[in-house]
């Protein structure tokens, strides 16, 4: 009986390769798993029972010593190596969880499994494999067109995806310098039963469920090529069976999605299965929020090596998977009730974008008397967004626009500061993307004066703002695209055939100004 050492085997992607390997074949299943946030047993129930045939090991692929134990007791012939922290969020939070796991958890197994193949003999030393299993985020982004190809330079842009690309080297280093036989697979987006609801898929079926907000990056357009996990596992033991030590194989779903044409797909599927007529449509709760840093703009495998070498094709359509998936969420209920008590549905790796200090509910937030918030409606569906900016019945006569206009500000660009005399503004931010929008109270007669605040406003927080004269005003883009901002003040501006003059007292370029946003971070970090 062939035996298997597979790491991370309680995760989404180790989970699925057990239980197909357990259905498809006599082998044996060394399952080492340290049951973080992400490992769960219950996606191994049936597994667990076959005590003879599937072995679970709670611990850590740190730990080289486990894992030559491990290797010599049941005597394996491969390592398949899930293990991973892989949510890019999560990266922007806590690169060295991602360093310690990805890199020096590879190296310590790479030790192990060298050790322990010097040691073999025969057969047995030609048949052993190191399969490693890694992801198309090494390469980087791609443009509107081309394809990661497995002689593609890497180029990573998160914390995960370097982490990956260093564990990557290692296996290769291990190959070319040590002679280990090793092989390697780069995967396109996973989607299935059993992931763990911080990835889209699972988020926004929960949420669409729910009836909760589908938060969508940036403004949708973001392309990945989408796999079902039951053709990326079978694709892997392929790899393992017929692949040739030393190489790389790309394994593709040939499915290239935005962003928001997956959301949609989902929004569909949730509304035939889930939801009555009554209910609100999905495709209304998509919100579109601030785009996390170094988001890839695209991302599509060109997997003609594996199709023409191996002879293997992905099999599963988009939109049949997608429905398989929400029909799963839908059916296992406790499954789900026990995994969401290690994650609160929240987005992640925010706090790594705030320009000014930290996540949005750290920023200063003092009352300013005569600054009017209001929420934005936003009206979405299959051709788009509609946004209402103001109605006049909404708004005080006092503060009654007299003309309107709209920007585009790039991103990190800052507008202002500056105050009108008399002027009143009304602003509009809807998006895309997020602006902090920076107030200072310059009126010695208000009893808030000398009062400021920051908010963060745009396609996270779609909102008007009216603010009064004497009010500093400043606001700068923090996103990775370009933003716009409708303005209508309550007076005309100056002009050909205007008698008024400009309404305006501008601190950007007045040197020593307390007006000014970089004087207002220094001040609130200060504090």
């Amino acid at each position: 009986m062939k035996t298997y050492l597979i790491t991370g085997g309680a995760g989404f992607i180790g989970s699925t390769f057990v239980r197909q390997l357990l259905a498809s074949s006599s082998c044996r299943i060394i399952n080492l798993d340290a049951l973080t946030y992400a490992g769960n047993l219950g996606s191994l129930q049936h597994a667990i029972q076959d005590k003879e045939r599937h072995v679970f090991v709670k611990g850590d692929i740190r730990d080289r010593q486990l894992v030559s134990e491990l290797l010599e007791k049941y005597q394996c012939s491969a390592i398949v190596h899930f293990a991973a922290e892989s949510h890019v969020d999560r990266s922007l939070e806590n690169p060295n969880e991602f360093a310690e796991t990805n890199v020096m958890g590879t190296l310590q197994l790479l030790q192990a499994a060298l050790a322990y193949w010097n040691n073999l003999e025969g057969e047995a030393k030609d048949e052993f494999r190191f399969l490693h299993v890694s992801t198309d985020e090494v390469y980087g982004s791609l443009g509107d067109e081309g394809k990661f190809k497995e002689t593609t330079p890497y180029s990573p842009n998160s914390p995960y995806s370097a982490s990956k690309a260093a564990s990557d080297h290692f296996v290769r280093a291990y190959h070319e310098t040590f002679h280990l036989p090793t092989l390697m697979t780069h995967c396109s987006n996973n989607y299935g039963p059993y992931q763990f609801p911080e990835k889209l898929i699972p988020l926004m079926i929960l949420n669409a469920v729910a009836g909760k907000p589908l938060p969508v990056y940036g403004d949708g357009k973001n392309v990945r090529d989408w796999i079902h996990v039951e053709d990326h596992c079978d694709a892997i033991r392929v790899v393992l069976k017929k692949g040739t030590p030393g190489q790389t194989y790309n394994v593709g779903g040939n499915c290239e999605k935005s962003n928001l044409d997956v959301v949609h797909t989902i929004c569909d599927a949730v509304d035939r299965l889930a939801k009555s007529d009554s209910d609100q449509p999905s495709r209304e709760l998509i919100q579109y929020v601030t785009d996390r840093p170094g988001h890839d703009f695209r991302y599509a495998i060109d997997g003609s090596k594996i199709e023409k070498t191996l002879g293997w094709i992905p099999k599963t359509p988009f939109e049949t998977g997608i429905e398989q998936a929400v029909r799963w969420y839908l059916e296992n209920k406790e499954w789900v009730a026990e995994v969401s008590q290690k994650y609160d549905g929240k987005r992640l790796g925010l706090s790594a974008s705030d320009s000014v200090s930290g996540s949005p509910d750290d920023l200063p937030q003092q009352e300013i008397e005569g600054v009017v918030f209001g929420d934005i409606k936003r009206f979405t569906d299959d051709r788009g967004w509609l946004c209402e900016l103001f109605r006049h019945d909404e708004i005080d006569p006092e503060f009654h626009p007299r003309m309107a206009y709209v920007s585009e500000t790039l991103p990190g660009v800052a507008r202002g500061p500056h105050e009108h005399v008399d002027q009143a503004d009304y602003f509009a931010f809807y998006g895309p993307g997020d602006f902090e929008l920076y107030l200072w109270d310059n009126r010695e007669s208000s009893p808030t004066s000398g009062n400021r605040s920051v908010v963060v406003v745009g396609a996270s927080n779609p909102s008007t703002v009216i603010i009064p004269a004497g009010v500093v005003h400043a606001y700068k883009n923090i996103s990775p695209v370009s933003g716009r901002v409708v303005n209508a003040p309550n007076r005309l501006y100056a002009g050909e055939g205007k008698s008024e003059p400009v309404d305006e007292i501008r601190h950007e370029d007045t040197p020593g100004s307390p007006y000014s946003i970089e004087e207002f971070a220094r001040a609130h970090q200060k504090s």
